[in-house]
C-alpha cells in the first residue's frame, strides 16, 4: 500500500502542477461557465482523497481549534484555548473547512460525477465519485446544516453561480439515495479505478465503505426519524459493511512539506507540530486520559507520550510514568493551557544518563508516530463500524448479531487499528483482557459504545463533534473557563455558523435557510437532524 502511495502521490502532484499552470486563474474554474477541464477522473479521485485529509487550514481551524477542545481530547495550544476553550467566535475559523471544500473538492467530484454519469465504460469510477461526493457533503452540512448541494459546484454544466440552499433532511435523503445507488452500481466486471489511495481500486472494498458510510449517517438520525434510520441502517448493514481492518478508508500520506494545497502530508499532524519540529503545542486532555486510564485501555501509550525537546524527540514516556505513576497526572484540564497543568522539573534516567524532563514535557504529547507527516489518516475505521452496528443491535434493529459481541470486536479493532500507523501494538493478552475487563454495560449502552465511538475519533474531532450532538455521550461538562468573554451562553456549541462572504454573494439564498435555524445563525442553533 504505501509503496502504491508513494509511487502515485508523486504522480498526482504533478498533473496538478500542469493543471495549474495551463490557467492563468485557477479560482477561475469556479466562476467562469465557460471554463473546464477534460481531466481523467481516475487522476482527480487521488488528489481530492488527499485534499481531504493533507489540508492543515481546516483541520486546524474546525477541527483542533474548535471541535476538539470542546470534545476535550486534545486542548494546550494557543487558538484552541484562547479561541475554541473560552468559546469566542472567529468567523474565519468557523468558515475554514466551507471556504476550503466548495472551492475545491465540491468542484472537483462535481467535475467528476457529471463527466461520468452517462458513460458506460466509467461505471465504477462514477460510482465511486458519488460515495465520495456523500463524504465530502456530509462534513459540510453536518457542521453548517443547510447548504448549496443539488446545484453546488454546477457553475460549468448548469451555469448557477449562486445555488439555493437546500435543506439537510432533503440533502440526507438524497445522500442515502446515492449511497445505495452507487454501491449497487460498483461492478468488479466493469473499468477499473486506477489511482485510487483508500482501496488500490478494489471495487469490493468500496462497495462496503459505501455500505459504512450509510450506515453512520442512518445513525445520525435516531433523534430526528428513527423509522428512518432504521430502515438505512438495515439496509445498510444487509448491503455489507466493513468486515476487518484490512476495509479501512485509510490516506497514507507522504512526508511531504506543507504548502497549502493538501498534496502530501497529513494536516493533523502538520497541525500537531505547527509551532515546532521538536515539541508539540498540543497535550492530551484529562477527559480522555481519564476514560483511557480509568479502563485500562492500552491506546494510551499508543496515542500520546512524553518526549524531550530535541529532533529526534526522545522518547522518555516510561521513565516519566515511573516518577508520576498516573497518566491522568499528566494531561491538561479542558480549555487549559499547557502551563496550567505543569508541574516541576523531574530526573529521569536516559540510557544511563541523568536527564531532566520540565513540567510541560512531561505532560503528554500525541504519539510521533501519529505526528509525523507522513502519518496515515483514518477516514472511517472498521472499530467505527462495529460500535454503529452494536447500538443498531441495542435499538433492536436487525444489524446482523447481538450489541455486546459487536462492542467488544470493536474493542479489539480500535486498539489494533494502530497498527496502520507502523505502532508495535500490545501483545493479544493484553488486548483480550482489556476487552473481558469492559464489556457492555447492562443500562448503559448508549453511553458505553458512544463514549467509545469518541475515543474512536480522537484524531478526527469533527466526527468526535458530530457523534456527540446525536448521542449525547460522553456527557461532557463545559468548563467556561473565562465568562467575561464566551460567547456561547456558556455550552458547548451546536454548528458553525455561515461564512460572512456568503452573506455578501450568496445573500437572498442564505437568508432563506438562516430563516429555517431556530435562533437564526448563531453556533448555539441546532443543524436539522441535532434535536433535544
Amino acid at each position: 500500500m504505501k509503496t502504491f502511495i508513494k509511487k502515485n502521490i508523486y504522480i498526482i502532484a504533478l498533473i496538478m502542477t500542469v493543471g495549474f499552470a495551463a490557467c492563468d486563474d485557477f479560482e477561475e474554474m469556479n466562476q467562469n461557465p465557460t471554463t473546464s477541464t477534460d481531466m481523467d477522473p481516475n487522476l482527480m479521485l487521488p488528489t481530492i482523497q488527499m485534499q481531504l485529509s493533507g489540508e492543515r487550514y481546516e483541520t486546524w481551524r474546525n477541527s483542533f481549534i474548535y471541535a476538539s477542545d470542546w470534545m476535550q481530547l486534545w486542548t494546550g495550544e494557543y487558538a484552541t484555548v484562547e479561541i475554541g476553550g473560552k468559546g469566542q467566535k472567529n468567523d474565519t475559523y468557523m468558515s475554514a473547512l466551507w471556504d476550503r471544500e466548495y472551492s475545491r473538492e465540491v468542484r472537483n467530484i462535481t467535475d467528476m460525477v457529471e463527466r461520468t454519469k452517462d458513460s458506460p465504460e466509467q461505471v465504477n469510477i462514477n460510482a465511486v465519485s458519488r460515495i465520495m461526493r456523500v463524504l465530502i457533503f456530509h462534513r459540510l452540512t453536518d457542521l453548517y446544516g443547510d447548504l448549496p448541494y443539488f446545484t453546488a459546484g454546477k457553475g460549468y454544466f448548469e451555469g448557477v453561480l449562486k445555488p439555493a440552499y437546500d435543506t439537510q433532511e432533503d440533502i440526507y435523503n438524497d445522500f442515502f439515495e446515492e449511497l445505495a445507488l452507487a454501491t449497487d452500481a460498483l461492478d468488479p466486471s466493469a473499468d477499473q479505478v486506477t489511482q485510487d489511495f483508500y482501496f488500490e481500486g478494489n471495487i469490493a472494498q468500496w462497495k462496503k465503505f459505501g455500505n459504512s458510510l450509510r450506515l453512520k449517517l442512518a445513525m445520525r438520525l435516531v433523534k430526528v426519524n428513527a423509522a428512518k434510520a432504521q430502515s438505512e441502517a438495515e439496509a445498510a448493514i444487509a448491503g455489507g459493511v466493513m468486515e476487518s481492518n484490512a476495509d479501512m478508508a485509510i490516506m497514507y500520506h507522504n512526508d511531504a512539506p506543507f504548502n497549502g494545497g493538501g498534496m502530501g502530508g497529513n494536516g493533523t499532524s502538520y497541525t500537531f507540530m505547527s509551532a515546532s519540529p521538536d515539541v508539540s503545542s498540543f497535550r492530551i486532555c484529562t477527559t480522555l486520559a481519564e476514560q483511557l486510564e480509568s479502563t485500562g485501555d492500552p491506546r494510551i501509550t499508543l496515542m500520546a507520550g512524553s518526549y524531550l525537546d530535541n529532533k529526534d524527540r526522545t522518547d522518555v514516556s516510561q521513565e516519566v510514568y515511573d516518577e508520576i505513576g498516573s497518566y491522568t497526572d499528566l494531561s491538561v484540564l479542558p480549555s487549559n493551557f499547557i502551563w496550567q497543568a505543569a508541574g516541576g522539573t523531574i530526573e529521569v534516567d536516559v540510557d544511563g544518563t541523568p536527564t531532566e524532563v520540565t513540567g510541560p514535557l512531561q505532560i503528554l504529547q500525541p504519539a510521533k508516530a501519529l505526528t509525523a507527516i507522513d502519518a496515515p489518516f483514518i477516514m472511517m475505521s472498521y472499530a467505527e463500524v462495529k460500535l454503529l452496528m452494536a447500538e443498531a443491535a441495542f435499538r433492536g434493529w436487525s444489524a446482523g448479531g447481538d450489541a455486546a459481541t459487536h462492542y467488544a470486536e470493536a474493542l479489539a479493532a480500535g486498539v489494533m487499528q494502530y497498527d496502520a500507523y507502523g505502532i508495535e501494538l500490545p501483545d493479544q493478552g493484553t488486548i483480550d483482557a482489556f476487552v473481558a475487563a469492559n464489556p457492555l454495560g447492562a443500562g448503559t449502552e448508549l453511553e458505553d459504545i458512544n463514549t467509545q465511538l469518541w475515543v474512536n475519533f480522537a484524531f478526527n474531532p469533527m466526527e468526535a463533534y458530530s457523534n456527540w450532538r446525536r448521542s449525547g455521550f460522553p456527557a461532557l461538562a463545559y468548563p467556561n473557563v473565562d465568562p467575561g468573554i464566551n460567547q456561547t451562553n456558556g455550552t458547548i456549541p451546536r454548528r458553525m455558523q455561515y461564512p460572512i462572504n456568503e452573506y455578501l454573494l450568496n445573500e437572498a439564498n442564505l437568508l432563506e435557510a438562516v430563516d429555517r435555524l431556530e435562533g437564526g445563525d448563531d453556533w448555539t442553533s441546532r443543524v436539522w437532524w441535532d434535536v433535544q
